[in-house]
């Protein structure tokens, strides 16, 4: 093919290929092929696709926008936006206007003073006269009595006087009777006698009344003369005259008329000053409210969203209609599509596929084929293999390698104790024929052994007959090509002394992933990067394989991936001018996959697999190989182990080891020499990582200090123990939360005797008041900080409590790894404790089993102390997705 020696359509490629000159040959790619003959129908498609992503795009807009929208009140903004904007309710001329109201309200109030004062000397000198009133009203008593008595004196000689005339008219009553004739006053004898004898008794009466009147007058004239003489001393002693007393009485009234004015008017000023000072309070909630939703942009995306949502409620109406469609179209498009596959696969000379797509794509499995060839057969089963060959009529070939990886076959079905499964599928074909090493696969009949490899170079190719091939493969020119001492090809990369960098998280018994890997992968990717060459990263975990592609997300320049990344199973037949193999392996914890791999006596399938695997990620490489784990690790490894093969070319040409720590070198250090090769290394990584190293405790925490005050949305901390250096970060994270920051700290239990000290556990409560949760973990390690889920800090120092001893402390940039490594950590998750289900309290820690399993524990000493005074605390086992187990 790269002669170009076919006819279009001789070759057809059927699935997806590696290498991107087939993906993209148009005269090879099956999928370009079809493509081509399903333009007008792929056309349509992607029409209805384009409408159903819009809509789907619209919707994901709209409930983002919701999402982000949730403290936002639509009504309340724009009550405040028409306030502001109402002539003179703006904070400023409504604080002027309060200022204004302010003074006034201190100017009635002097005036209410001075009405008050005014008032109080009225009623001084008003009571200052009250003695004069009291004697005036003596005079008036006096007076009164002086009229009592001439009125009790007037009264006797008028009755004296009506007796008198009473008396007159009996006499001149019986006059009358007397001067008729004898007969008439003998009849009117009675009534003459009645006449003479009422007249005695009124003669009497006068004469009694006379007297009582004489003595009367007599009696009140002599007391009326006492009375003026007492009325003239009183009326001498007296200060004020009763025109004064009443002009005292009126000064007083007008007084209080006016105070009772200015206590009103003091009291209007303050009604309206205090109505102003409460528009100004409200005018300045209204101008921080859209003061902050502009700032958050709340309006703009109100706006947005308030136009989008009639969009989206008419897409909702539509969209059933369109998927319908789409349904359609792509059954079309299928049936077409199967149709020119047929049609193409039966016309080629040559049809390239995998095992997998052989047996499900019917128009490949129906062949027939002169000539079946099985490439990297030793990683196909025995019923894929007999599955292809049975479809030749004429030639079937196996090509493969024994020392490479065998099939992948599910674990479940591996532990299945039935003889079938253990004759026919665990094998491999090789084993099947009888060839489990080099002198089997060289005396073997019907095996042509390819000894001579034209890959990579001599270093290599040492290590390769070392591990795996017991020095039967030779090299082809390459490998006599002299290589300069600052071209290694094999490179060790060393990560010792990275401390918690180079600490794997495990996520099972003998497997996990570390930091340390995805960072020195990456800038290696880089620097080869630069210099045309392509890097293909290999590693033994899935989870380093994540861990790795995340990092590198975090510098793809848009373009794609900067480097292929996976498992030795992925790349089995794939090779690459640069291979970084990341083994996970640090120099603390247990052995992983890699340090117990070897094929002495006695070993597991499994433990065989791994030389396997080591084989496969060391020989895909074409000129530098780079191998990432601890030099302790890999020196002190027992004879036959993998490592010991590995070790024992350090210090031969072409070999070199490298110290990670080395690289990563704090700014402040005296400069090592590392050669051209290790300085441009250095340089590279330096882009993405920031170093500071810890030795007078000012650098580190300066970094950490300010990372903490540009945080913006979140803040992770790990840091296994507290100390007083927390007082010092206390406001810093005060301010964070204050302004929106989402605080949650990790520190280690109670039962850590540093921990349960009265310091710490002060420290603790401290902690708790200023940030959203401090969660205590049994038997935590972990030092990282994570900000805005786009910086990591991460290495051996605590952030909490580092005080003297020697650390250091690396700055990552990315979020992709930052989002990674909070995952790992299960952050999100481990921030929600429960509350005891017993004491419904929260003084809930977090723990692990020796099986892996996270439960929640209420260490509340009354709760978790049962009846016989042992420990029977509350629990809960957690669920836990991905991430570390």
């Amino acid at each position: 093919m790269k002669e170009n020696r076919h006819g279009p359509g001789d070759i057809v490629r059927v699935g997806p290929p590696q290498l991107r000159e087939v993906a993209d040959n148009p005269e090879v790619s099956l999928p370009l092929m079809v493509r081509e003959r399903l333009a007008e129908t792929a056309e349509r498609r992607q029409e209805i696709e384009a409408a159903l992503v819009g809509i789907r795009a619209r919707a994901t807009e709209l409930a983002a926008l919701d999402t982000s929208l949730v403290r936002f009140d639509p009504a309340a903004y724009f009550d405040a936006l028409k306030l502001l904007r109402m002539p003179g309710q703006d904070p400023v001329s409504l604080q002027d206007r309060a200022a204004k109201a302010g003074a006034l309200v201190e100017e009635a109030l002097a005036a209410r003073v001075a009405a008050e004062a005014a008032a109080v000397e009225a009623q001084r000198r008003r009571n200052a006269a009250q003695e004069s009133r009291q004697k005036w009203s003596e005079v008036d008593r006096l007076r009164k009595e002086q009229v009592r008595v001439q009125g009790a004196a007037e009264r006797k000689e008028a009755s004296a006087l009506r007796t008198e005339g009473y008396l007159r008219d009996l006499r001149e009553d019986l006059r009358l009777l007397d001067t008729k004739g004898s007969v008439a006053r003998w009849r009117a004898r009675e009534k003459r006698q009645e006449l003479h004898d009422q007249l005695a008794i009124t003669e009497e009466d006068l004469s009694r009344e006379r007297l009582e009147a004489k003595a009367a007058r007599a009696t009140a004239n002599a007391h009326i003369t006492t009375l003026e003489t007492e009325l003239a001393e009183l009326i001498a002693g007296i200060a004020h005259t009763p025109q004064e007393i009443d002009a005292l009485e009126q000064a007083l009234g007008s007084a209080q008329t006016t105070y009772k004015s200015a206590l009103d008017l003091l009291t209007a000023r303050r009604q309206e000053a205090t109505r102003l000072e409460q528009a100004v309070h409200r005018a300045q909630e209204a101008a921080a409210l859209t003061a902050l939703a502009e700032r958050q942009d709340w309006p703009a995306r109100h706006a947005r969203a308030e136009r989008l949502r009639p969009q989206v409620t008419a897409d909702a109406a539509q969209r059933s209609s369109l998927e319908k469609q789409f349904e359609q179209v792509q059954e079309d498009y299928e049936r077409l599509g199967r149709n020119a596959q047929g049609e193409i696969i039966k016309a080629a000379r040559l049809v390239a596929t995998t095992l997998a797509r052989f047996r499900t794509n019917k128009s490949v499995f129906e062949g027939p084929y002169d000539v079946v060839l099985v490439d990297e057969a030793g990683a196909a089963t025995l019923p894929e293999v007999i599955l292809a060959t049975a479809k030749a009529s004429r030639t079937a070939v196996l090509l493969g390698e024994f020392m490479q990886l065998g099939p992948v076959i599910e674990q479940p079905l591996k532990d299945l104790d039935r003889p079938d499964v253990k004759r026919w599928l665990i094998p491999d074909v090789f084993q099947h024929c009888g060839i489990r090493g080099p002198g089997d696969a060289q005396r073997h009949p019907a095996c042509v052994t390819l000894s001579e490899q034209h890959r990579f170079g001599p270093a290599v190719m040492r290590l390769a007959n070392s591990l795996a091939y017991g020095g039967m493969l030779r090299g082809g020119k390459q490998t006599a090509a002299p290589r300069p001492p600052e071209d290694p090809e094999i490179v060790i990369v060393d990560t010792d002394g990275l401390h918690e960098l180079a600490r794997p998280h495990l996520t099972g018994s003998r497997s996990g992933w570390w930091p340390t890997g995805s960072l020195i992968a990456r800038a290696l990717v880089e620097y080869h990067r630069e210099r045309g060459e392509e890097t293909g990263i290999v590693t033994p975990y899935g989870a380093q394989v994540d861990a790795t592609l995340e990092a590198l997300r975090d510098v793809e320049s848009g373009g794609g991936p900067l480097a292929e990344v996976g498992t030795a199973h992925r790349f089995q037949g794939r090779e690459f001018p640069v291979v970084v193999f990341d083994t996970v392996e640090g120099a603390d914890g247990r052995d992983l996959w890699m340090s117990m791999a070897h094929r002495g006596p006695g070993a597991s399938d499994w433990i065989r697999d791994g030389v396997r695997l080591f084989n496969v990620a060391a020989t895909r490489v074409q000129t530098r190989l780079y191998v990432i784990g601890s030099w302790e690790r890999i020196n002190s490894a027992k004879d036959g182990k993998a490592f010991t093969h590995l070790a024992a070319l350090v210090g031969a040409h072409g070999v070199r080891r490298l110290r990670a720590n080395h690289l990563i070198t704090p700014p402040h250090e005296t400069e090592r020499d590392l050669g051209g090769f290790g300085t441009a290394l250095a340089d590279v990584l330096a882009r993405h990582v920031e170093v500071t190293g810890i030795d007078d405790e000012l650098a580190f925490f300066s970094t950490f200090e300010d990372e903490i005050r540009k945080a913006s949305t979140s803040l992770w901390l790990w840091a296994p123990w507290v100390a007083n250096r927390v007082r010092g970060i206390l406001p810093l994270l005060r301010d964070a939360a204050e302004r929106g920051v989402r605080v949650n700290v990790f520190v280690r239990d109670d039962t850590d005797h540093i921990q349960a000290s009265p310091n710490s556990q002060s420290l603790i409560a401290d902690l708790r008041a200023v940030v959203h949760n401090v969660v205590p973990v049994n038997v935590m390690h972990q030092k990282i900080v994570v900000i805005d889920e786009q910086t990591v800090l991460i290495g051996s120092l605590n952030a909490l409590s580092q005080s003297w001893t020697r650390e250091v402390m690396l700055t990552m940039r990315g979020g992709h790894f930052a989002r990674k490594l909070l995952e790992h950590e299960h952050a999100e998750l481990f921030t929600r404790p429960p509350k005891c289900a017993r004491c419904g309290g929260t003084s809930i820690e977090l723990r692990r089993r020796t099986n892996g399993t996270w439960f929640w524990r209420c260490y509340d000493t009354v709760c978790k102390t049962g009846p016989n005074g042992r420990s029977n605390a509350w629990n809960l086992d957690i669920r836990v997705v991905g991430g570390r187990r």
